[in-house]
């Protein structure tokens, strides 16, 4: 018996459902096969995510304890480096006393320049290395300069930037990271060559972390010819005030005036020089048997670190740690 439409439909329907329930269950079943593996390589990747995590935190962790104990380090070194040498001059010697007396300045002999009427000499103070204006002084320095007249017969005068007020005085200020000198000339009569001296000092201000020095000062004596007698080369231990057990390495204050300067620093079997000196000198020529070196120095101080021999400290300041400096 032929049926119509209606019933075929109906008839249809049932099986076309079962056959598509079956094409379901089939789909479902292979997205749960290729969803394990997806599922297992999303596990690998949180696994090797939390991996690098906890390499980093631990990497992190020992970077800053070595920064703590690399800056525990250096609280017990003396000073901070070589920054905090760079306030110096060509002419004037550095003095750490908070008194001085015009008797206790070194007497300085320079060549006067007599191409003129009048004779003059020149100099300057500074708070970076002559040679290099990027190596300078990380903290301030303020001073007060003055310039006093001894034996002139005839007029004389000081010119330089800020100029000198009526009483012979100038405030100086050497800012924190900004290469700063100050020249000044002075000008005097032929007539006094050889027969005037001028004491010029620099006392620094209570203001100034960046040096240990209280004054820059020098008797200058100019003459025709240079007095060989005068030493150019002085040394001094940068915290010699403080117990040097307090210190695991130890800087020693070289200052140069005039021209530069062949200079010969010994040390005692207590302290070791600073293993990276030679290769900062191209000149300088370690002896370590006689525990010296020699190198030239231009005009100005430098920091040169000593470092402990063995676990014990030197016993003072003096003659225990044995350092000494002088022309070559």
């Amino acid at each position: 018996m032929k049926k119509d439409k209606n019933e075929q439909n109906e008839i249809a329907r049932p099986v076309g459902k079962h056959f598509a329930q079956a094409d379901d269950s089939r789909a479902k079943s292979r997205l749960a096969e290729s969803a394990a593996p997806a599922s297992k390589a999303r596990k690998r990747l949180w696994a090797v995510a939390v991996l690098l995590c906890a390499v980093a935190i631990v990497t992190g962790t020992y970077l800053t304890y070595t920064a703590f104990l690399a800056g525990d380090f250096l609280k017990s070194v003396a000073v901070s480096g070589t920054s905090r040498a760079l306030f110096a001059s060509d002419m004037l010697t550095g003095y750490t006393s908070e008194n001085l007396n015009d008797g206790e300045i070194a007497v300085r002999s320079v060549i006067a320049d007599t191409s003129g009427e009048n004779c003059s000499f020149t100099f300057r103070i500074y708070n970076h290395l002559l040679g290099d204006k990027n190596k300078v002084n990380d903290k301030d320095v303020n001073a007060t300069l003055s310039v006093r007249a001894t034996g002139t017969t005839g007029t004389w005068s000081v010119n330089g930037t800020p100029a000198l007020a009526t009483d012979g005085t100038v405030n100086l200020s050497f800012p924190a990271n900004k290469a700063t000198m100050y020249t000044y000339t002075v000008t005097f009569a032929q007539a006094d060559l050889n027969k005037a001296s001028f004491t010029v000092k620099a006392q620094v201000g209570p203001n100034s972390p960046g040096t240990n020095l209280k004054w820059l000062a020098a008797k200058i004596a100019p003459a025709e010819r240079a007095e060989v007698a005068a030493s150019g080369v002085s040394g001094e231990w940068v915290d010699k005030s403080d117990s040097i057990g307090n210190f695991d390495a130890y800087n020693y204050r070289v200052t140069v005036t005039g021209a530069p300067t062949k200079v010969e620093l010994t040390w005692g079997d207590k302290v070791e020089l600073d293993p990276f000196f030679e290769t900062n000198h191209s000149d300088a020529i370690v002896n370590k048997n006689k525990r010296a070196v020699t190198f030239t120095m231009e005009p100005g101080s430098e920091i040169i670190t000593f470092y402990r021999a063995t676990d014990t400290a030197p016993g003072n300041w003096g003659d225990d740690i044995g350092v000494t400096c002088g022309s070559a």
